[in-house]
């Protein structure tokens, strides 16, 4: 029986992993995206909303994932079915980006790291040079703070954005050990500038690895706002130019090779962030040696 387990594609902040739903957003007559499920819960840890985490429902003693856990719900509907407009005739193939720091953060001393559990799912994982998803991150961050000052958002309703525990390279590297430790299975691992230079012989090697099929159509998308991007916005205090600030070059893009925009003018980095750069290049490199290779 071919695999259909729901392909998770595990990521760090600004790695371009919103872009890479594009390829399965334009296949609804096959695909089921859930963009980032576990988001609201990590913002919820972060402001230490506990109204909000109490609100989250056990799960059923007939789901997939019985485990008393505020990710588990989430988790099994994931897992549940999914269908083309509910024709159960017509099963969908369900794929999920989130971040990994939130999975590894959540799962620490419980079972959702367990093998069962971690097999339910098919994992991949998306990884970007810190020198531009750093640089990236502080700008969307910064330009977060300056629309939540023009708002007039008080101290109370914020979360912090961007610091040197928010980047998500080094939770990845140990994501990814764990899973290769508990799983033993083999893990479609990207590197977003290699997505860019041959998007086409990246994307159906991810394919051939995730058992789908590749189509043309992947590689092209039309430029618009997608709204089911809007929901992880809404985690955070939302203020007009959000959207854009977080996705407007995903929206823009019409291929990976024309989704990241150049700099209109250069900016000028505090030493704080190539620092961050240079802690989290280790974790890159590490990754690196685990790539899909264009060759």
């Amino acid at each position: 029986m071919d695999d259909q387990r729901p392909i998770i594609l595990w990521a760090h902040a600004r790695s371009l992993s919103t872009v890479f739903e594009r390829p399965f957003l334009q296949l609804p007559l096959k695909y089921h995206v859930i963009h980032e499920p576990l988001v609201p819960i990590g913002v919820a840890y972060m402001a230490n909303n506990v109204d909000f985490l109490n609100n989250i429902p056990l799960p059923k003693p007939n789901d997939p994932i019985t485990l008393a856990h505020h990710l588990s719900p989430t988790l099994n509907e994931i897992l549940a079915p999914h269908y083309y407009q509910g024709d159960q005739t017509r099963p969908l193939r369900v794929f999920v980006k989130d971040l990994a720091t939130i999975f590894l953060h959540a799962s620490e001393g419980n079972l959702l790291r367990s093998r069962e559990i971690l097999l339910k799912f098919k994992h991949t994982f998306l990884i970007r040079d810190p020198e531009k998803s750093v640089k990236s991150y502080y700008n969307a961050a910064n330009a977060t703070y300056q629309a939540w000052d023009k708002a007039g958002i008080s101290s109370c309703e914020r979360v912090e954005l961007f610091s040197a525990n928010l980047i998500g390279l080094k939770e990845l590297r140990a994501f990814y050990d764990l899973i290769k430790g508990e799983t033993g299975e083999e893990i479609p691992l990207v590197d977003a500038d290699d997505l860019i230079q041959e998007p086409e012989i990246i994307l159906r090697k991810y394919c051939e690895m995730v058992g789908v099929e590749f189509e043309r159509g992947m590689l092209e998308w039309k430029a618009e706002r997608v709204e089911a991007w809007d929901a992880n916005i809404s985690s955070i205090p939302d203020v007009p130019g959000l959207y854009d600030i977080w996705h407007g070059n995903s929206s823009q893009s019409t291929g990976f090779n024309k989704s990241v925009k150049k700099e209109q003018r250069e900016v000028d980095y505090p030493q704080y962030v190539y620092d961050i750069i240079d802690e989290n290049k280790v974790h890159y490199e590490y990754l690196l040696q685990h790539k899909i290779k264009i060759s």
